[in-house]
């Protein structure tokens, strides 16, 4: 503030060389980038002159790289890069390389956006990353009368000069390698990184070195333009570039178009189940690559497809490493999702045989989807198989068999449920897989279909009553309490089929987890045994067991009338443990106990009577 007390606006100061370890550190990938920076400027110059006048529209365009290797006399190689495109005047040096982020471009971009890769006006400064200067000679379709000459350096002073020299209407850029530049200006290293990022640029691109003149980088059409080609021509194209950049087999090949970003392109479904959700995307902005590892081009659950597309309209970062997340792009990718969905539902629908062959492959992402899209839904969850005690069938069968669904909700569950639902031929879905109660529920509300959960504590009241003197009945269910009260305190017994199950462990699952703690209690240290408690005593009063006895079995009814104490309490132990294992349940160490016990018992009593007989006989 000065005496007189008025404000004086001020500038921020840059410092161009903190600039450019910013740039180089942070936010591009490498110092290679410079090689697409100064493709992309040439490209942009190039479509800049074909949109100047209707005169300049029918130009060929020519991109030329040539690079002059290090020798006995020259002790640092050298790059030129030279284009024909609309050059720049005086006034254009000034505006757009002395003022980082300003663009050549800017003004025509409201224009004719789509024909301009670059906007950021810094790309020119990535070649500071490998050179000590930068030299550009141009003449300008706007000023033919002169050829100027920018040589700019890294502390942030430039100078102009107009040079006596014959030139065409364009630009040539001049750059000498720096020490720890030197890598990047080689044959192997230029031909790698020119093909990487322009091999689908539309204007041609060659490559001058002492061991091959007029290389062409990008003579390959690339294949959001093989429209021409027959399917035969366009299938095989296209596996053999998918196989080049995703290592296929893969499953089936589609194309890809959409209206919001104009993107165009390839998707390849994999043809093997992955567990990778990263999803892999070779994407292209105006034919020039910005990456192949993009994440946000399809939606989350389309991991299992791969593509190679390109983008007219899509805005990149500013590293032009990845695409920048706006409204277009979300658009964008909703449409692309919209087509792989109707791909799929043509598949299932007119190709069921191919559609059980990919469900086979990507049910994960399939159930995914389901729950993601409402259409998706009704129309494939019928075509799903899920897990019945009857077999695994389609929610389509089930449905048009059943009428409504019946499911349980986890593993456990449903082996309780099994064998008495099959032996009264009713069916029920196991929906203990992931995704799978939330589809059925999901599907039941969209379809209007009557659907019915079960639980464990709902499976004894399906049981029917026995019809055993209820004195009787009452006197031996309290001696079995009194006898299992360590082991399993509810006991019941029913009358159920099949006959040939003597009892079921029923209960919820958090009994299954409480069983499960318990069990790694017992080998845990100190601390981690007072967090098992902390964790389990809270929820113990809430869980539910019981044994139940099946009254149809004869060894539950010879028991039902024995007086032996301990031949009964033997038995029981037996029988419970038995039942744990039916129900899949974890096992302590009491119960292994009781299990080797039992089964060292059986066979000491077998062979005794054996040698009894043999003795007699």
């Amino acid at each position: 503030m000065t005496d007189s007390g008025k404000k004086i606006e001020q500038r921020f100061l840059v410092n161009l060389s903190g600039i450019i370890d910013i740039l180089s550190k942070h936010l591009y990938s490498g110092p290679h980038v410079f090689i697409r920076e100064l493709l992309q400027n040439s490209t942009d110059a190039i479509s800049a002159r074909h949109n100047y006048s209707d005169s300049e529209s029918e130009l060929v365009g020519n991109i030329s790289v040539t690079l002059i290797p290090k020798n006995s006399i020259q002790t640092q190689s050298q790059l030129i890069i030279e284009d024909n495109g609309t050059g720049l005047t005086e006034l254009e040096i000034h505006q757009f390389l002395a003022v980082i982020g300003e663009s050549s471009k800017k003004e025509l971009l409201d224009k004719q956006q789509h024909d301009y890769i670059g906007r950021f006006g810094i790309g020119l400064l990535a070649c500071f990353m490998v050179s000590n200067t930068i030299c550009l000679q141009t003449r300008s379709i706007k000023q033919k009368d002169k050829v100027l000459q920018w040589t700019g350096s890294p502390d942030g002073t430039y100078k102009v000069v107009e040079i006596d020299q014959q030139m065409e209407v364009g630009t040539r850029v001049l750059l000498t390698a720096k020490t720890e530049g030197e890598d990047y200006f080689t044959h192997s290293s230029l031909i790698h990184w020119m093909q990487y990022y322009a091999s689908y640029l539309p204007y041609p691109i060659t490559l001058n070195t002492p061991s091959k003149t007029n290389f062409r980088i990008n003579a390959t059409k690339p294949p959001w333009l093989w429209e021409s080609l027959s399917n035969t021509e366009f299938l095989d194209r296209a596996i053999l570039i998918g196989e080049k950049y995703f290592r296929g087999p893969f499953f089936d090949t589609i194309t890809l178009e959409t209206k919001a970003g104009k993107v165009k392109g390839l998707g390849y479904i994999i043809s093997h189940a992955t567990t990778e959700h990263q999803q892999q995307h070779l994407i292209h902005l105006k034919g020039m690559r910005l990456t192949k590892s993009a994440q946000n081009i399809l939606p989350d659950w389309a991991f299992f497809v791969r593509t190679i597309i390109n983008a007219d309209d899509l805005r990149p970062t500013a590293s032009r490493e990845a695409l920048y997340e706006d409204a277009t792009l979300l658009e964008a990718k909703q449409e692309l999702g919209e087509q792989l969905i109707n791909y799929l539902v043509n598949m299932a629908e007119n190709a069921p045989d191919k559609f059980e062959h990919f469900v086979s492959c990507h049910q994960m992402a399939l159930k995914s989807l389901v729950l993601d899209n409402h259409y998706f839904c009704l129309k494939i969850t019928p075509l799903l198989k899920f897990e019945t005690n009857l077999g695994s069938m389609t929610l389509g069968n089930y449905i048009e068999k059943y009428e409504h669904i019946t499911y349980v909700e986890n593993v456990d569950s449903f082996r309780q449920f099994a064998q008495i639902s099959s032996a009264k031929q009713e069916c029920l879905i196991n929906g203990g897989y992931a995704y799978c109660t939330e589809i059925l529920n999901l599907y039941a509300h969209l379809s209007k279909t009557h659907i019915e959960v079960l639980d464990p504590q709902s499976l004894v009241g399906q049981l029917s009553d026995t019809d055993i003197n209820p004195a009787l009945l009452t006197e031996f269910i309290n001696k079995a309490n009194t006898l299992m009260s360590d082991f399993c305190p509810n006991i019941s017994v029913k009358q159920f089929e099949p006959e040939q199950v003597p009892a079921l462990y029923i209960s919820c699952e958090k009994q299954y987890f409480i069983k499960s703690a318990k069990i790694n209690q017992v080998e845990s240290d100190e601390l981690w045994s007072d967090i098992i408690d902390t964790v389990t005593k809270p929820i113990e009063s809430y869980v539910f067991s019981e044994l139940c006895l099946n009254a149809n079995h004869k060894l539950i009814t010879s028991l039902i009338h024995c007086n032996d104490l301990p031949q009964l309490q033997q038995c029981l132990k037996i029988i419970y443990v038995q039942s744990l294992l039916m129900g899949h349940f974890p096992l302590n160490k009491n119960e292994m106990d009781i299990l080797n016990t039992g089964l060292i018992s059986m066979m000491t009593t077998s062979l005794n009577f054996q040698s009894n007989n043999k003795t007699q006989h």
